[in-house]
């Protein structure tokens, strides 16, 4: 199973930062979830919220400005993919104003990095999927009332053969059903140790998480 940090770690460095993602590799994680948006100016940066904190939209401003309202300099997907381009990433897309610019930034680049797009936006992994030969999943918050609904669109697209399950809406028998479909299966949002070693127990391809010590890593205390 794929140990994921989401966001990086962040308990150690403000999240989707390279510093965030430097310490999650440090301490045993295999991969890396981030976030993508689209800044003002046409850059494809690393930032979870459509808004910082004093409300102003994230498309509404450029990365310098952005990173000033942050109070940390926010990276570019680029910066990201270029600080550490042995690890598997696990990027998601979260607004369609950021397709293009994700694309135009990936496309060199997937014979030679591991990816996986994924989005709450099942539309834009629809078109992923059609423009790129890269592996591609749908995140799914809500327990589906059949699997087939939701694979449905997926099937004629070779590489959309991932779902990203919220913890609370795992199902062991949709689990065992996507996979015996050939769909793989990640989990995020799992709390506690408990939570954890059920999705040890799922047989999961890679469970996202805030926890190492849940996973079995140890991360270092910062030099004081």
């Amino acid at each position: 199973m794929q140990l994921i940090a989401h966001r990086g770690l962040v308990r150690s460095a403000p999240e989707n930062t390279l510093a965030a993602f430097a310490d999650a590799l440090s301490c045993g994680f295999h991969g890396l979830e981030t976030d993508v948006r689209l800044s003002a100016d046409g850059e494809a940066v690393l930032f979870h919220d459509r808004t910082v904190a004093t409300g102003v939209p994230v498309a509404a401003v450029t990365r310098a400005e952005l990173s000033h309202l942050a109070g940390y300099i926010v990276p570019t997907l680029a910066e990201a993919l270029d600080a550490f381009p042995e690890a598997f990433w696990n990027i998601e897309v979260k607004a369609p104003a950021a397709v293009a610019a994700v694309q135009t930034e990936l496309k060199p680049r997937i014979e030679r990095q591991r990816l996986l797009l994924t989005s709450l936006r099942h539309d834009i992994m629809l078109s992923m999927a059609e423009a790129l030969e890269a592996d591609t999943g749908f995140i799914v918050w809500h327990r589906p009332a059949a699997l087939n609904s939701l694979l449905y669109a997926a099937m004629p697209h070779a590489h959309l053969r991932t779902l990203v399950w919220y913890y609370e809406s795992i199902d062991l028998t949709l689990l065992q059903q996507a996979n015996a479909l050939g769909f793989r299966n990640y989990v995020f949002g799992a709390q506690t140790d408990h939570e954890h070693r059920l999705c040890e127990e799922f047989a999961l391809h890679g469970l996202i998480t805030d926890h190492p010590e849940f996973v079995g890593l140890t991360v270092t205390p910062p030099l004081q």
